[in-house]
């Protein structure tokens, strides 16, 4: 199913009659930003290589070099993929999902084939192999194989291997001219392709009931199978043993003469070796990392899905062993934090779980900048040396140098011109039961360019880097069930610190009185839940987002509490509200019940809200929710939200889950003094367009008024933030005629006003 074509409320079309439409997205378009640098499964048709990369698919063309990534946004079901097989009667590939959810691929759609996924079981329902054979997939999984009929697209029949009532997987299914052959953990089957009881478990021959079998592979009509260290081929209905390896065999695959035998050793990387159907080894290469399978294509090159180090290629001519081109992705599927401004992006790829244990993410970071991503990770980035992880919070300051804070290694600043700086010891205190670490968790900078950061457990748990250079620390009495736990700093207008204390301890507020280097002055609050004490609806504090109001949204593990007059939170004077919103016909508290992992505000001071049951857009009040997006009705990865960033130029929302990074292009951007720029498009707009015409480049909340050439009024709206959007129909709901439209465009007071013009093309 294609997303950029579902959501009818927007347009996902792209027009190819505007220049300007054509170097833009248009509203409402959906876009994955996916990792493709770890192969786990890949297969061949003649012309194209098939890759089932971790958590996407892609394919790449041998004789144009083409390379097309597949996302959902594309139309595929799910994320995460466990194997790949393609079926050359039918050219369909066959991709398996890590969640037992299949997708048939063919001529660059998808089918989808849930019945496995679906199916409630006992236990783990893991797809291992995929072997095609004549328009049938045999699908091996963790409760017996599958076989799918790929010209009817569906499950033609399934066989349940079982010993003492126990089911037991099949890890590999092979054929030769007459038989059918099964790997397991119990031994190694086979049976007649045309026995009549081949759904019963019972009248399969058993040629091996003892050893572990992981993988299995034919050539030549010659059966091959390996146990982790021991490679077998059957002769005469009986196991031979035929090699030994020293390490650990991870995969066989069939050569054109013989198989190919991925092996790992425990240095990160492994060798793929390749024995003749006398038994004999042949070739022999090294590999970067873990070898997880190979097909050879004509000419004798070898494509190799490396599970640490991507789709490699080796040449058989010179022996040659290289790297392939992939598709543009970040470093990794983690993104914790996202820094996001006029088309440039910067995240950080760490973490950290629950109960904030780090966990030693070596991923860095990555920008996103003129659609290229480029990545700052251990041991490929120098500075990182072999112990910098967990960048948790990324932001670009007004200097122009990108600061990420790690859950570990302290403060690391790139500067415009590629030198760094690192701040650790001196400048942030060691976190409370976590000797040597420096666990900067919040970063924000402040209208005079001073950057504030928190140190999670340390003593001073707030600490500003002045913009002279100077550096000054900050402490507060509160106790709380994790000591000085801290993070996730915000500031309001007036100046104040607002910070989660994760772990139960509510919110800290902190209020220096513009003075940095006296702290006689100062002032601070806890605000936690129950009237009097803050009003928050519960202690464990996810998110902060201050909006357009100067009101502070605070979102927790059970629902949303907003600070609308936070002047007065010192005194007392003001507390959380829990605003009710009105959702069909039921009212409540604003996501009660929820944990709400972020809050971002959009141009046009509406609220994205990410859960773990995923994204909400709420009006500017919070009191309507105005969409709703899940992995089930949208392009989501997963429902579990880590946090969203919007770029308040172009209006993108970028939305991290746990399963990967998406955007959706929305329909508010940030308005600006002056209408500068102001750009429509599509324009002129295409005959047969159906989508959604925006005006961006506006005065914030601007007044919109489209009139056809005569001056009679076609359409009138408001702006969100710094963009109008239409639907392109009149008051009648009516397309209007070809010809040219005007646009007038003013702000309250009249003081700013554009005049434009539009074009409907017949």
């Amino acid at each position: 199913m294609n997303w950029n074509i579902r959501l009818a409320a927007l347009s996902l079309a792209v027009s190819s009659f505007s220049p300007a439409f054509s170097q833009d997205r248009p509203i409402g378009y959906w876009r994955a930003h996916m990792p493709y640098n770890k192969a786990v499964s890949v297969a061949y048709d003649g012309t194209t290589i098939y890759v089932a990369a971790e958590k996407s698919f892609y394919t790449s063309n041998t004789v144009t070099n083409e390379i097309t990534p597949y996302s959902k946004v594309e139309g595929m079901s799910d994320v995460g993929m466990a194997y790949i097989g393609y079926d050359n009667k039918t050219k369909t590939a066959v991709l398996a999902y890590a969640n037992s959810n299949i997708d048939l691929f063919q001529d660059g759609s998808f089918y989808n084939i849930p019945d496995l996924k679906l199916k409630s079981v006992t236990g783990s329902k893991n797809i291992n192999h995929i072997f095609t054979e004549n328009g049938l997939a045999y699908l091996s999984t963790d409760v017996g194989i599958i076989v799918i009929n790929l010209d009817d697209r569906e499950i033609k029949e399934s066989y349940t291997f079982s010993v003492n009532n126990q089911v037991i997987p099949v890890t590999g299914v092979t054929t030769t001219d007459n038989e059918i052959f099964a790997s397991t953990p119990k031994g190694l089957y086979s049976i007649g392709k045309q026995s009549l009881a081949i759904q019963n478990f019972a009248s399969w021959n058993k040629l091996d009931t003892s050893r572990n079998f992981i993988s299995i592979a034919s050539s030549q009509n010659k059966v091959f199978v390996t146990a982790a260290d021991s490679l077998f081929a059957v002769e005469n209905n009986s196991l031979k043993f035929v090699y030994r390896t020293d390490t650990l065999t991870r995969h066989i695959d069939p050569a054109k003469d013989g198989i190919w035998i991925s092996e790992n050793f425990k240095t990160f990387n492994g060798a793929v070796k390749r024995m003749n159907v006398n038994y004999v080894l042949v070739d022999s290469f090294t590999t970067d990392g873990f070898s997880k399978q190979v097909v050879e294509i004509e000419g004798g090159a070898t494509y190799i899905a490396d599970e640490l180090s991507g789709l490699k290629r080796r040449n058989l001519t010179n022996g040659s062993y290289f790297n392939t081109d992939i598709p543009e992705g970040p470093t990794t599927h983690t993104s914790f934090d996202i820094y996001a401004k006029n088309k440039e992006l910067w995240v950080a790829h760490g973490g950290y779980d629950e109960r904030w244990i780090y966990t030693f993410n070596r991923s860095g970071f990555s920008q996103f900048k003129d659609e290229k991503w480029k990545p700052y990770k251990m041991f490929d980035y120098p500075p990182f040396g072999d112990s910098t992880f967990d960048f948790v919070k990324i932001v670009k300051g007004p200097d122009g140098n990108v600061y990420a804070g790690s859950n570990q290694s302290g403060l690391f600043v790139l500067k415009g011109d590629g030198t760094y700086e690192i701040f650790k010891q001196g400048y942030f205190d060691e976190s409370f039961g976590a000797g040597g670490t420096y666990r900067v968790s919040g970063l924000a900078f402040d209208n005079k360019g001073n950057l504030w950061m928190n140190v999670f457990g340390g003593v001073h748990e707030l600490v500003v880097k002045a913009k002279d250079g100077n550096w000054y620390q900050y402490s507060v009495p509160y106790s709380r069930p994790y000591p000085n736990a801290a993070a996730n700093v915000i500031i309001d207008d007036n100046g104040q610190k607002w910070w989660a204390s994760p772990r139960g301890g509510g919110v800290i507020v902190y209020d220096d009185n513009g003075t940095l280097d006296n702290t006689v002055d100062d002032q601070h609050i806890q605000l936690v839940s129950g009237k009097g004490s803050g009003g928050l609806p519960d202690n464990e504090v996810f998110v902060l987002a201050k909006d357009q109001n100067n009101s502070i949204w605070i979102g927790t593990a059970n629902g949303i509490g907003i600070v609308n007059c936070p002047g007065s939170v010192m005194s007392r004077q003001c507390e959380a509200e829990l605003r009710v919103v009105q959702f069909d016909e039921f009212a409540g508290y604003l996501f009660q019940n929820e944990q709400v992992r972020a809050i971002a505000v959009d141009g046009g001071n509406r609220k994205w809200v990410g859960t773990n049951n995923g994204v909400w857009l709420l009006s500017p009040e919070g009191d309507a929710i105005l969409m709703r997006f899940t992995a089930e009705n949208s392009p989501l990865p997963s429902n579990n939200i880590q946090t969203i960033s919007i770029d308040p130029i172009t209006g993108d929302v970028y939305i991290s889950t746990e399963e990967g990074l998406v955007s959706f292009r929305g329909t508010a951007t940030e308005g600006s003094a002056e209408n500068t720029n102001v750009l429509t498009f599509p324009n002129p707009v295409p005959s047969g367009y159906n989508g959604t015409i925006a005006i961006t480049g506006l005065v914030e909340n601007a007044d919109v008024r489209i009139t056809d050439i005569s001056g009679q009024l076609v359409f009138r709206t408001k702006a969100n933030g710094g963009q109008a959007t239409w639907d392109g129909k009149d008051y009648t709901g009516r397309r209007p005629q070809s010809g040219v439209y005007l646009i007038f465009v003013t702000n309250r007071d009249g003081s700013q006003t554009h005049v434009g013009k539009m074009v409907f093309m017949e």
